[in-house]
C-alpha cells in the first residue's frame, strides 16, 4: 500500500469516526428534548370577540379535564344550549357535556341564560384522546350553541340559534 493511499484512508477514517460522535451526540440530545420546540410555542385561547377567553388550562390523568372562563360581551342576555369539544387528531378529543358551570360563584345548569358582562367557567371532566396526555400540546375546537333571550322563538325553537366556534392550543398539565 502506498503511503498515499493510506494517508487517504486514515483521512477518511478520522473523519468519519468525527461524523458518527456527531450524529450521536445530536440522537442524545434529540432523545433528550433540547430539540422540542413546543414548550416554546405560544399556547392561546381563540373566540370570536363575542365572547372573551379569560382563561384556560388542560388537566391532564386523573380528571382529564378542559377547563376555561369566557365573558359574555355580546351586550344582552344569552341562553347557552349546548356545547361541543373536538379536535382534527386521528383519535379526536371526546368530552362530555360540562360537569361544571360557574357564573359569578354560581353553579349553573349545562343550559342557562348568561347575563352580559358576566364572566362563567366551564369545567369538562372526563376528556379522552389520542393527544389528550401530560406534556403534550393539544389543540381544542370549542362549539357553543346559544340564543339571544331577547329574540321571539328563543329559548324554544332551534332557528333562531347561533353557532360561535372557538380554539384553545396549549399542554396537558
Amino acid at each position: 500500500m502506498s503511503s498515499k493511499s493510506q494517508a487517504a484512508l486514515e483521512f477518511l477514517t478520522t473523519y468519519s469516526w468525527a461524523l458518527v460522535t456527531i450524529m450521536i451526540a445530536i440522537g442524545a440530545l434529540y432523545y433528550f428534548g433540547v430539540f422540542d420546540f413546543t414548550r416554546f410555542m405560544p399556547q392561546e385561547c381563540l373566540f370570536p370577540s363575542q365572547f372573551e377567553c379569560a382563561d384556560f388550562a388542560f388537566v391532564g390523568a386523573p380528571t382529564n379535564e378542559i377547563r376555561f372562563r369566557l365573558v359574555n360581551d355580546i351586550g344582552e342576555t344569552v341562553n347557552v344550549k349546548s356545547f361541543s369539544i373536538t379536535n382534527r387528531d386521528v383519535s379526536p378529543l371526546i368530552c362530555p357535556d360540562p360537569v361544571e358551570v360557574n357564573c359569578g360563584g354560581v353553579s349553573e345548569p349545562p343550559s342557562f341564560d348568561w347575563d352580559p358582562g358576566m364572566d362563567c367557567d366551564f369545567t369538562f371532566t372526563g376528556c379522552s384522546g389520542a393527544t389528550f396526555q401530560k406534556k403534550l400540546r393539544t389543540e381544542a375546537d370549542i362549539s357553543m350553541t346559544y340564543c339571544a333571550i331577547a329574540t321571539l322563538g328563543c329559548p324554544g325553537t332551534s332557528n333562531v340559534d347561533h353557532i360561535v366556534k372557538g380554539k384553545i392550543i396549549t399542554v396537558v398539565n
